[in-house]
């Protein structure tokens, strides 16, 4: 039986020699469709690899700052349908976008997948992905977990953002937040769902005391 939920992994080099580990992560519906979570670079070898799992059907980008890689995802996946934040049209008007996650998920998705919205941060507008039949949260910029980061920029950065080696949110992040109490809310109801994996877009994953673990992360 095929995994609902498949994990791909890139050693990210950004400018100025800083390296960031960054995951995509799969959703395979039970007829077969596959969602792209924050796709990275799709590779001969890759695609292969996903149409051993399923056929794409859709590419999902979960905020506004995951985009890097969608515009070759969706020339590689033309028939896919790309889902994304309401904002990343204006911000990137030459990537084609068919629906907001704000609008009900297609049908197939949405019988396991729920989105929940991060208010208060209208910068990033981070969507959190509940994989339902698996209890899996997908999280992209909230928190991350880089628990051995690769040279010396990844390790002062994520030192200096309060994220060096352990599962937390950057300081960066907080930054980003405008409105308090809505960002408040949106926190509470991520941790009311019954998690016991969390995926997170930079680092490893989490699979023991996952709600826990993110509970203190966010406080």
């Amino acid at each position: 039986m095929l995994d609902a939920i498949t994990t791909f992994d890139l050693d990210q080099r950004l400018p100025g020699g800083f390296r960031m580990p960054a995951r995509m992560t799969v959703v395979r519906t039970d007829d077969g469709g596959l969602a792209l979570v924050s796709p990275i670079p799709i590779d001969a070898r890759l695609a292969a690899e996903l149409a051993a799992l399923g056929e794409v059907r859709w590419l999902v980008a979960p905020n506004l700052l995951h985009h890097l890689y969608l515009g070759d995802a969706i020339a590689r996946y033309p028939s896919a349908k790309v889902l994304a934040p309401a904002g990343l049209a204006r911000k990137r008007p030459d990537l084609r976008i068919d629906a907001t996650l704000d609008a009900p998920l297609p049908a197939s998705l949405a019988a396991c997948l729920e989105v929940l919205h991060i208010d208060g941060a209208p910068a990033v507008a981070e969507h959190a992905l509940f994989h339902r039949p698996t209890r899996t949260l997908v999280l992209t910029d909230l928190v991350f977990n880089v628990r051995a980061p690769r040279g010396l920029v990844a390790n002062v950065i994520l030192w200096l953002v309060g994220c060096h080696g352990k599962l937390a949110q950057s300081r960066t992040w907080r930054l980003f937040i405008k409105d308090r109490a809505a960002y408040a809310a949106s926190a509470r109801a991520l941790l009311g769902l019954d998690v016991t994996t969390l995926v997170v877009a930079h680092g490893e994953v989490v699979r023991e005391n996952a709600r826990a673990r993110l509970a203190s992360a966010l406080t």
